[in-house]
């Protein structure tokens, strides 16, 4: 069998698929080159991330590398660690895979203090026993892959801090499950990766649900600024010198002299004064913005025109005006104390201020960094929001750093797309590959009907009519649970909220559902399986209930997928049509700002079902535009899709389909 000398499998039987795409890896990687893999569930590509990432890794001529695992999701750590304790299973080796699972230190330790950076872990243990007792959860972790959760439950019955024992032991760790923010946010990882002895140039990067890559590098530089934040960054300047002047005074009264100390002082005196002049001059500005803003929901604004407020709020109120870098350094510094009836998760505005100057100021004069003002902030008293247009200014320094990567997806389309948004360096090998599913079609049919649609011009109660026909038609048939995932929640309401659904249970996502009420809705699915009760699912596309769930042991039966999600004609996506219009030119703009993006959330509720191999599901795609060229051009390649041209065909075809599948797999933990 193919694949029979691969080194690093977690599986005894290898899929077709999985076999192709490790020899894709290893080719890439032997090269320090990239794989961007659109890799449906069930054919094993953790794994087969695994065995491509470690065989390059563990036998690199010039020494080792490191796997940075990356992920967006805790639920994806599991997965990752029961690979590698497969692998290490199947290698019977005296020399098995050593990983770390990490996660944000305010997770993994029992409280951070938000001034000095410090945690309460081993408050109670003696200082003669910390080093024993690091030493002993260090050996845990590296003794066998662990989860996070099971290095925490350990570490607090013992009073040892997880999260330093953690990175300390990286050094001796082959892979690191992560976040991406580890890699992809400059200011987590410059005070990560080095103190953990790490160098992106001796990483080999995985990315997982790497999809979401992009809109996660555009988060990290997505921050808010108001009125209200300059009047509390002023309000903490003018305790922060306060406190500082009351120190100087008191090294005064002991006769010693700190130079250090009084320039700390002189810059918070600057500081203040500049915010008190920076507060009217910023005031006076979006004062005029609203007058420009007028009745539009929101409108571009200039970054250098922000910045020029700042500055030259700074030349303005002293003899001796404070630097733009030593203003935002003596922000970073200021400390207050803290009313316990306020949120203690909340940053300081200085800091928020911090960051939002930095990167202005980081930014400044480039086209990727767009800012936009709203009043949609605290009291609509209006807020200017930043917005990075190109992921790609932050991902490339990385990709050109780093040894090589994998990035996986099953919604990863097309591939190349990523590969340019994400600019991955040209000089090097990369392989963009649509792997296949050997059950998705049989498994896993998706049928679109022509004769519905959600466009807006086509929207009448007669549409609405035939849209819930469909959905009575796959619930008649359908033995079990259906979800029906929508572009709004103004559609769900008028959908599903005010239509009849008789014998069936339904839980509606809500706008504000925590994660705790989405795992209540799970318990509830499962509870409804097991008393014989069949239950409607109705959320909406990039929300709570369609991305990031696992729906394990085939909890849903069928999915319908109801319109497309295409985003709102706001000022930012404007500006992000035009940018990807200049930089990748016209005909690709409506694709890749919001053709594309709109399709893979589709795809994604599409996906959730189909959780392993031999799951099974049905899904019924209601708007016929998804059959248009324009629309079928996002999708991918292996796709079938079968057009129902009314709700009796549906009915027919459900039907056909369960008479063939007639029981849902089920799963043990």
């Amino acid at each position: 069998m193919a694949g029979e000398d691969f080194e690093f499998v977690a599986h005894d039987n290898l899929r077709e698929s999985q076999i192709k795409m490790i020899e894709d890896g290893n080719k890439v990687l032997k090269n320090s080159g990239f794989l961007f893999a659109a890799a449906p569930t069930g054919i094993g590509k953790t794994a087969a991330a695994l065995s491509s990432s470690l065989s390059a890794a563990k036998n690199h001529p010039d020494g080792q590398k490191k796997v940075l695992f990356l992920t967006g999701r805790q639920s994806q750590h599991r997965i990752v660690v029961d690979s590698v304790r497969k692998i290490n299973q199947k290698m019977n080796s005296n020399d098995p895979i050593k990983l770390v699972d990490m996660i944000g230190r305010e997770s993994m330790c029992k409280e951070v203090d938000r001034i000095s950076g410090k945690c309460n872990c081993e408050s109670d243990v003696p200082e003669d026993m910390k080093t024993l007792g690091r030493n002993n959860l260090r050996n845990f972790i590296l003794n066998e892959p662990r989860h996070v959760d099971e290095v925490i439950e350990l570490s607090r019955n013992r009073g040892i801090c997880a999260w330093s024992t953690a990175r300390s032991s990286v050094k001796d760790s082959d892979v690191i499950v992560c976040d991406y923010n580890h890699v992809f946010v400059e200011s987590i990882r410059e005070a990560s990766l080095p103190s953990m002895g790490l160098e992106i140039e001796d990483t080999i990067i995985v990315v997982d649900e790497a999809h979401n890559l992009p809109n996660r590098i555009r988060m990290g530089l997505e921050r808010r600024l108001t009125n209200q934040v300059i009047r509390d960054a002023f309000n903490e300047m003018e305790e922060h010198r306060g406190f500082l002047d009351n120190h100087m005074a008191k090294m005064m009264g002991e006769n010693r002299d700190n130079e250090i100390h009084h320039n700390d002082l002189e810059n918070a005196r600057k500081s203040e004064a500049a915010l008190s002049r920076i507060r009217e001059n910023f005031g006076t500005y979006i004062v005029e913005l609203k007058k420009m803003l007028g009745t539009q929901e929101e409108m571009m604004t200039s970054p250098i025109e922000i910045l020029d407020i700042f500055e030259n709020s700074l030349l303005e109120t002293i003899d001796e005006p404070i630097t733009l870098p030593n203003f935002i350094k003596t922000l970073q510094q200021v400390q207050v104390d803290f009313d316990e009836d306020l949120d203690d998760e909340q940053d300081l505005a200085c800091y928020r201020l911090a960051e939002i100057l930095t990167i202005l100021n980081e930014r400044r004069g480039e086209k990727a960094l767009a800012t936009v003002f709203d009043l949609l902030g605290i009291k609509e008293e209006g807020r200017i929001t930043t917005y990075l247009l190109d992921p790609g200014v932050i991902s490339q320094p990385i990709f050109s750093r780093c040894y090589g990567a994998i990035l996986m997806s099953g919604t990863l389309f097309p591939p190349s797309m990523y590969g340019e948004i994400l600019r991955v360096p040209n000089n090097r090998e990369v392989i963009y590959e649509e792997y296949s599913s050997p059950f998705e079609n049989d498994r896993r049919p998706v049928l679109i009907a022509t004769d519905v649609t959600t466009k807006y011009s086509n929207r009448s109660v007669e549409n609405t009519r035939l849209i819930r026909e469909h959905i009575h038609s796959v619930l008649r048939q359908t033995p079990g649970h259906v979800a029906v995932f929508l572009p709004s929640y103004d559609l769900l309401e008028d959908i599903i909220n005010e239509g009849s659904w008789p014998g069936r249970r339904v839980i509606v996502e809500e706008r504000n559902w925590t994660k705790f009420q989405v795992e209540n809705a799970l318990i509830q699915l499962k509870k409804s399986r097991d008393s014989g009760q069949r239950c409607i699912l109705a959320g909406v596309y990039n929300a709570r209930l369609s991305e990031g769930i696992d729906y394990d042991e085939n909890i849903l039966d069928a999915v319908i997928c109801i319109g497309i999600p295409m985003a709102r004609p706001t000022a930012s996506n404007q500006a992000l049509k035009d940018y990807v219009s200049e930089r990748f030119g016209e005909r690709n703009a409506w694709k890749y700002s919001a053709a594309q993006p709109a399709i893979n959330s589709i795809l994604q509720a599409m996906g959730r079902p189909i959780r392993k191999a031999d799951d099974r599901a049905i899904v019924v795609i209601l708007d016929r535009r998804v059959g248009d060229r324009g629309y079928r051009s996002c999708l991918p390649r292996n796709l079938k899709m079968f057009e129902t041209v009314d709700s009796g065909s549906t009915e027919r075809l459900v039907r056909r389909f369960f008479s063939r599948h007639p029981e849902p797999a089920r799963h043990s933990e």
